[in-house]
């Protein structure tokens, strides 16, 4: 299984975290220094790493203004630390993860999949989008929980991952 993750390239807005930031705020929420928003995709199947950079590069991001990382994930990791989360521990730094439910319909990783075989990556695969929210300052677990179910996440037909 691949893990894709698309953000906003340094020298551009990264929109969807200001605006998450600003939303925070207005909850009264204290101790959120800044929000980074990253899209986050999730392929499996019979394809290799060239595949997989390829689908990020030519798919799903924008070379302009987004950045790519494609990093290898065991399907038992889809509900443990991301791999771009190590390292980042030390920092004041929470991170929140959204994807929708087992048996939910994903508009989006149904889409990717068509796309790649437009590609002309011709493959049986199996793919999930979300989000990731990289939460930077010191913030309580229930905080988290409060962003996650007020701002974040339509828990009925998504879950939720603090880290």
């Amino acid at each position: 299984m691949y893990e894709i993750e698309i953000s906003s390239k340094k020298d551009f807005k990264d929109v969807r975290g200001l605006n998450i930031f600003s939303e925070i705020s207005e909850l009264g929420i204290k101790g959120v220094e800044k929000v980074t928003y990253s899209q986050v995709y999730k392929i499996a199947g019979d394809i290799n790493s060239l595949e997989a950079k390829t689908i990020a590069a030519e798919l799903l991001s924008d070379k302009i203004t987004e950045k790519t990382s494609v990093k290898t994930a065991e399907p038992s990791e889809c509900c443990s630390l991301p791999n771009s989360f190590a390292g980042l521990q030390n920092q004041s730094l929470s991170l929140i993860e959204v994807f929708y439910k087992k048996g939910v319909t994903d508009t989006v990783a149904e889409s990717v999949i068509k796309a790649v075989k437009d590609l002309g990556i011709n493959k049986d695969i199996k793919a999930s989008a979300g989000h990731r929210y990289y939460v930077y300052g010191k913030i309580s677990q229930s905080a988290l929980k409060n962003i996650a179910e007020k701002l974040l996440a339509n828990t009925l037909i998504q879950e939720y991952k603090i880290f």
